[in-house]
């Protein structure tokens, strides 16, 4: 099995303060054999705040400092998680123009409220005994998510996390799920699988696993054939966690193989 994860986050993220030196030797550790880091790039901040650029300076840096100490003990990859791209469509492409060659893998994500709520992240508000946000909250998520599958497919090469909104729902004590938005999750699916992008199963460190097999099928039934698994590790010991799960749910779901990228083009490895 191709141990991956292409998910990661680090001190170039808000909500990290992980040196990618560390998190790449925890990957080592964890077995993995490709390692992938794609820090936050949100066109809203977590207070809904609008943001033009990444400091891709620092995540240069970073990333050449961390091959040049690991050598070639693991296949080290840069990425980028872009967030909101629907909020601002040319921004969103200046930002990754200036990724250049270098830039390996995108993961289009939607953490926030756009045009509602202040924009802030979603996991800022109390879903508590109020049925009706948790509702507005994945609808929203799922509208803009269709704006990105259908607009913007180069601002994304892997579809990240579409259960986003559900941690924070089930953290307050809401039961939805997926399986009340088929119909739309689905028209989702099959815009990204027809356009040749990827579907993440994303499994939060190991706390998101459950919910991922019904998903896995609908987009193998939507005709998806690239899937990428990721941690999305915020710090260097929760690495690797969840990982061989996601492998195992992928090939169970009839996927011979789960996808990487070089260049942001796929790379496909036998499970």
């Amino acid at each position: 099995m191709y141990l991956c994860d292409i998910h990661s986050h680090t001190k170039i993220s808000p909500d990290s303060r992980a040196e990618l030196a560390d998190t790449a030797r925890a990957a080592i550790k964890a077995g993995l054999r490709e390692f992938c880091v794609t820090d936050h790039c949100d066109l809203l901040d977590l207070a809904g705040r609008p943001v033009t650029s990444f400091d891709w300076p620092a995540a240069r840096e970073q990333y050449d400092r961390a091959k040049r100490e690991l050598g070639g003990a693991l296949i080290l990859r840069l990425g980028l998680e872009l967030g909101s791209a629907p909020y601002d469509p040319d921004t969103a492409r200046a930002i990754l123009a200036q990724g250049g060659e270098e830039l390996d893998f995108v993961l289009g994500s939607l953490h926030n409220w756009i045009g509602i709520e202040g924009g802030r992240d979603l996991s800022f508000s109390n879903y508590r005994d109020n049925p009706d946000l948790a509702r507005k909250a994945v609808e929203s998520t799922l509208n803009h998510t269709w704006t990105l599958v259908s607009q913007c497919p180069d601002c994304y090469d892997s579809l990240a996390h579409i259960v986003y909104p559900l941690r924070y729902i089930h953290r307050d004590g809401g039961s939805l799920t997926l399986a009340d938005y088929e119909e739309q999750v689905r028209a989702i699916l099959t815009e990204a699988a027809k356009t040749g992008h990827a579907m993440e199963v994303n499994v939060c460190r190991g706390r998101d696993v459950d919910c991922w097999p019904p998903i896995l099928r609908w987009f193998k039934e939507c005709g998806g054939e690239l899937v990428t698994v990721g941690g999305d590790a915020h710090r260097a010991e929760d690495v690797g966690k969840g990982i061989p799960q996601a492998l195992e749910m992928v090939k169970a779901a009839g996927f011979g193989r789960v996808a990487t990228f070089q260049r942001r083009k796929p790379v496909l490895h036998s499970l």
